[in-house]
């Protein structure tokens, strides 16, 4: 559910600096944001594989106690990260309660406690 929290956010802000333009030019261009939306991307992927990799061990019959445990605690503060990047990408507009990033923001921070805190 993470990821997929945190894909929506990257997809939504990347629409959003590719369509918001200032001084003649997608915001998207900045340095700034371009590294926010990469850095994005790379933690999305990075928890997607640890998942990916925790499921493998387990349809081979393999203990995936540690890497489950791994792959969440991963995952819950990359979801925060990311949809952090998304609301700042959209500045005032990233607060408003009509836009998601602000509820996927909001909703990011249950991830922590919705099995407890993992122990490896």
């Amino acid at each position: 559910m993470a990821v997929g929290v945190a894909r929506g956010a990257l997809e939504f802000s990347r629409d959003y600096a590719r369509d918001r333009y200032t001084f003649g030019e997608p915001i998207g261009s900045r340095q700034s944001i371009a590294f926010m939306l990469a850095d994005m991307a790379i933690e999305i992927d990075a928890a997607r594989l640890m998942n990916w990799e925790a499921a493998w061990k387990l349809d081979r019959k393999e203990d995936a106690t540690r890497e489950a445990g791994l792959a969440k605690s991963y995952a819950d503060n990359m979801v925060m990260m990311c949809t952090d990047y998304a609301v700042q990408i959209m500045g005032g507009h990233g607060y408003v309660r009509d836009n998601p990033v602000e509820l996927w923001f909001r909703n990011g921070r249950g991830f922590t406690a919705f099995n407890g805190i993992a122990i490896v």
